[in-house]
């Protein structure tokens, strides 16, 4: 079964309902002032002078705006574990990613530009019947709509259920047929290890139920691949990655977010890896490439419920459907998956385990 590794945890965010309310509580009204239950047999009071109207209470120190109700409210420190369990079709995998970490909000504002900003950092560990994955996650959000994530980690391949596969150029076969071929007369799937970096920003904004969002992610790959090898097939890219080198994938969503927890929409997805010259094979034409792909497609997700910062909330189901517009593979050229569809189902919810 391939390995899946999705881009996907950071879109819950915005298929839930907001950690902070826009309206303040309904105001209170004020309690008696005291002595106003006389003695019943207490001669009444001369009148009093005329008394100047005290003035209104400050907000909360350090908050520019009104504050929601407290179960709202955005804590200054919390220790934040997200849980996406993923199944994919076309390419075939299944995984599971745990992020968890300390985060420390940034401003005490509940202005929409600046209410949830933070800087989180933790680990992120990825685990399917193929890999494992596992390093550190820096994360800041400056502000709402933007976000920059930046992560490291190691891989290590258990050589099961075909992979690792390395390759001595870039224009070597890597269609399913191909791979399974491999495995099955050469024995090429092999245990290995490597480096991953990942640089990923993230831009959102939302104006009434229209939301926006595009998700940049610059990978740098370090693996050790077999001698006279330059390149390795990924399932979660989909493509062969350079054994020393980048890749650039991009998601963007155009989502329409309901206020009964469903939200809808579509998505764009592009991934390009870059190849040196080095990679090819002598006498290679190396601009005869074409192993970057493009995807259309809608998604949706259901959050059942937001009930705040608790130990477990936002459990979300996610379906996204997508078709290949452009793959060396599968638009035809390999006749087993031509027009059929990407699949993702997923499953994810969110802990605060500081409460």
């Amino acid at each position: 079964m391939r390995p899946v590794s999705l881009p996907v945890v950071l879109v819950f965010a915005l298929f839930s309902t907001s950690a902070a309310a826009d309206d303040p509580p309904a105001a209170g009204q004020q309690p008696p002032p005291p002595g106003e239950q006389a003695a019943v047999d207490a001669p009444p009071p001369p009148p009093a002078p005329p008394v100047a109207a005290a003035p209104a209470p400050a907000p909360a120190a350090g908050f520019s705006d009104a504050q929601p109700p407290a179960e709202k409210r955005i804590p200054d420190w919390r220790f934040v574990m997200n849980s996406l369990t993923v199944f994919r079709f076309n390419p075939l995998g299944i995984e599971t990613q745990l992020r968890a970490g300390f985060q420390r909000r940034l401003v005490r504002s509940y202005d929409t530009l600046f209410r949830d900003t933070f800087v989180h950092f933790g680990i992120y560990p990825k685990l399917n019947p193929a890999f494992v994955k596992i390093g550190p996650s820096l994360e800041i959000q400056p502000l709402s709509i933007l976000n920059v994530r930046v992560a490291a980690e190691y891989i290590n391949f258990f050589s099961t259920f075909g992979f690792l596969q390395s390759f001595p150029t870039p224009l070597a076969a890597y269609n399913d047929t191909q791979l399974s071929d491999n495995v099955k007369t050469n024995h090429s799937n092999y245990a290995t290890s490597g480096f991953h970096v990942m640089i990923e920003p993230l831009v959102q904004i939302k104006v009434g139920p229209i939301a926006l969002r595009n998700k940049l992610m610059l990978e740098y790959w370090r693996m050790n691949i077999h001698s006279g090898d330059t390149v390795w097939y990924d399932a979660t890219l989909d493509t062969l990655v350079p054994g020393n080198g980048w890749v650039l994938a991009n998601d963007l969503d155009l989502l329409f977010v309901t206020k009964f927890r469903l939200t809808v929409g579509a998505r764009y997805s592009l991934v390009k890896p870059f190849y040196k010259a080095t990679d090819f094979q002598p006498g290679e034409e190396t601009g005869t490439t074409k192993n970057g792909h493009m995807r259309v497609g809608g998604l949706a997700a259901y959050t059942f419920f937001d009930r705040g910062f608790t130990r477990f909330n936002k459990p979300t189901v996610l379906v996204i459907l997508s078709w290949y517009v452009q793959s060396h593979y599968r638009t035809g050229t390999d006749p087993t998956n031509a027009g059929i569809p990407y699949v993702i189902v997923a499953f994810a919810f969110q802990s605060d385990l500081m409460k």
